[in-house]
């Protein structure tokens, strides 16, 4: 059994979102944004083939829960999230037997077997959306994603993490100029919608790095952005204010449709 935690963003995008950490005997997904077929074809793909322990939802929006009901069948495993996220979707998701599903208060802290969570409050247009911070021994990993702008209470929930998924969700430019309608324009820029790659490379440089190996820019959008710009404009803010120079992290894309580079700790 591997001393080390594993963490692989699965699928990441407004297509659908699905997340896998595993340490020892315990794994978790986070989020089921994706069909089950598509969660089975990613596990498979990067040689996962332990028990799933738990499905934990970070908010009701449909690319992050779509498919949770029928994980929850699939799986036969809890899913845990808060109140009011279970009130927003369990009409939507089929059958689930409600004693299976634990429900928290966003800024609670629990353990899934051998995995230590905190829960934090993130700026979003959903009904109660959370960010995690999952812990294993003096390890840390983070997940950030559909944040609304730069936030001070966010970035002290995620400082000092080993691994980071952080949302850069569009190219201002792309995005204003792009296809989509000026009233969902508004919403992506406003302060409950997306972190543009700007705002994502602005939430690095709150954050303490010295312990930090890996920072997934994750949540792309598929019209409004592009993984080389995304990491273009990243960089290039953080090596104008020395970022690379005091600290020693890779800077990586958290893929659409196919699992990303694993982090083990």
């Amino acid at each position: 059994m591997s001393d080390e935690m594993l963490f692989c963003p699965l699928y990441s995008g407004s297509s659908g979102n699905s997340i896998l950490i595993s340490y020892k005997d315990t794994s978790i997904i986070v989020d089921a944004g994706v069909s089950f077929k598509k969660l089975a074809q990613a596990l498979e793909k990067i040689g996962f083939n332990k028990k799933i322990d738990a499905i934990l939802l970070s908010h009701d929006h449909y690319d992050h829960v779509k498919c949770a009901g029928v994980y929850f069948r699939k799986l036969n495993v809890p899913i845990i999230t808060n109140y009011k996220t279970w009130e927003s979707i369990k009409n939507s998701l089929g059958k689930v037997d409600e004693s299976y599903v634990k429900l928290i208060d966003t800024g609670t802290s629990f353990s899934v077997g051998s995995i230590g969570i905190d829960t934090f409050s993130i700026p979003h247009d959903a009904s109660d959306p959370m960010g995690f911070c999952f812990y294993v021994k003096d390890k840390k990993v983070s997940i950030c994603t559909d944040v609304g702008h730069v936030s001070d209470s966010v970035a002290a929930m995620i400082d000092f993490s080993d691994i980071i998924l952080l949302e850069s969700n569009h190219d201002v430019e792309m995005l204003m100029f792009g296809p989509y309608p000026y009233h969902l324009k508004q919403r992506i820029k406003g302060d409950k919608g997306h972190l543009s790659n700007e705002q994502a490379a602005k939430m690095i440089l709150k954050l303490n790095l010295a312990r930090t190996k890996r920072i997934y820019l994750g949540h792309l959008s598929e019209e409004n952005n592009h993984p080389d710009v995304a990491l273009l404009t990243v960089s290039s803010i953080l090596k104008q204010h020395g970022v690379f120079e005091s600290y020693n992290f890779s800077l990586e894309i958290a893929n659409r449709y196919s699992p990303s580079l694993c982090s083990l700790l």
